[in-house]
């Protein structure tokens, strides 16, 4: 099965670099032109918990250079979903099938509306980190949980599981349940990114006040009676411990939200506590604290530019 990578980000970069390094016919899609050029001449550096080592891939900035693939793994970032369904369709083979694993809700419904029936979909907790074109760090292991959206066992998941087994990245599985795996990360990043980011802090920064624990158990409770509504099944039972879990055993981490923000990109706030709300107002939940947090996200986006420096501030 030949695979192709789009968005060779920093989780893009080490998923191609273990299928790689595992033998897999990978090939990678990034967008910039001198971060390919750079990468085809010294190779992928890859450090963290699975080592420090460069790593040859096959990367390209044009689709059409990279040749059919078999699965294409979608890994950009959710705002650039719609963006990227042209780079799909020029790399996957006729019988090829997608699989998601974004962050948010709504990156299935826009893959699926334009490959109707070949996209599945889930999540994964693998970490990792840019530092520079051309390197990243592997921060943690993690588990990978995907399937149909309709629930039923396929061949296609069964062959793509065993394909993402090869990364030793961490357990795989193959599932029933992938709204509900979608939604339950969804939860968990509703709970920490923006927190986190508007109060510039490390995710076990975030309960460390009883205002941040009472703003995570906002949070949670909004999208619980959204997902009752919707009859979702979550994968744990306590959502808001999970949250608290969550910041606990990624305490030292700075989320993906904060690292956008730090380096002036786009978040993806739209396809997380946005997207909450909208699904609020859908089925006549209020939803204002996700509201909130959204319009501050959205702010602070708009605002980077405009930034008082903090040496400014204590002069």
């Amino acid at each position: 099965m030949r695979v192709g990578i789009v968005g060779a980000g920093a989780l893009g970069s080490v998923v191609g670099g273990l299928l790689a390094e595992a033998g897999v016919d990978v090939v990678l899609l990034r967008r910039r032109r001198e971060d390919v050029a750079l990468i085809r001449e010294k190779g992928l550096w890859l450090e963290g918990v699975s080592g420090d080592r460069f790593i040859p891939l096959h990367i390209f900035s044009d689709p059409t250079e990279a040749g059919k693939v078999d699965l294409a793994l979608v890994l950009v970032k959710s705002y650039d979903t719609a963006a990227a369904v042209e780079a799909v369709g020029t790399i996957l083979g006729e019988s090829g099938t997608i699989l998601t694993l974004q962050n948010g809700i709504g990156n299935y419904e826009i893959l699926n509306e334009a490959f109707p029936g070949r996209v599945l979909f889930g999540t994964t907790t693998m970490a990792a980190l840019a530092l520079a074109p051309g390197k990243v760090r592997h921060t943690g292991f993690g588990q990978t949980h995907f399937g149909e959206a309709d629930g039923t066992s396929s061949e296609r998941s069964l062959l793509v599981g065993a394909l993402l087994e090869k990364m030793n990245g961490g357990p795989v599985h193959v599932v029933d349940n992938a709204v509900g795996c979608v939604w339950s990360k969804l939860i968990i990043n509703a709970g920490i990114n923006a927190p986190a980011t508007l109060l510039r802090v490390r995710n076990g920064d975030v309960p460390a006040t009883g205002a941040g624990r009472a703003l995570i158990h906002e949070v949670v409770q909004e999208c619980l009676k959204v997902v009752q509504a919707r009859g979702i099944k979550l994968i744990f039972d306590d959502p808001e411990a999970q949250v608290l879990a969550v910041c606990q055993s990624t305490a030292p981490n700075i989320t993906s939200m904060f690292q956008d923000i730090r380096a002036g990109r786009h978040t993806e706030i739209d396809f997380i506590n946005a997207a909450i709300d909208r699904e609020g107002k859908r089925l006549g939940i209020p939803t204002p604290a996700n509201r909130v947090l959204a319009l501050f996200m959205e702010a602070l986006e708009g605002t980077v530019a405009c930034r008082v420096p903090d040496q400014a501030l204590r002069s």
